[in-house]
């Protein structure tokens, strides 16, 4: 069954072309895994500091191989530091 994920990010202000130089490379990284459907960036319209990936697994276990990534691993580590508040996750 088709899962999708949707985290909402707040990043600081001084810091969004950081975090848009390395949410690039994870949104390419994570578009190449077998089990993933679609993986997107999106930037709210009027609050240039808020963004939201869209992601979309064929399943569960998808979502599992992609949270074990190095790359997944390294994204997080390296955003935490950038960010405004803790990300919003929810799954469906």
């Amino acid at each position: 069954m088709e899962k999708v994920i949707i985290a909402q990010i707040s990043v600081q202000e001084s810091k969004i072309a950081e975090f848009l130089k390395l949410a690039k490379v994870m949104v390419a990284e994570s578009n190449a895994e077998a089990g993933c459907l679609h993986y997107r960036l999106l930037n709210e319209v009027d609050k240039e500091t808020e963004f939201l990936f869209h992601e979309k697994y064929i399943n569960a276990e998808a979502i599992e191989i992609h949270n074990a990534s190095e790359h997944f691993k390294k994204f997080v580590s390296d955003i935490t530091p950038l960010l405004a508040s803790a990300p919003v996750i929810e799954v469906f």
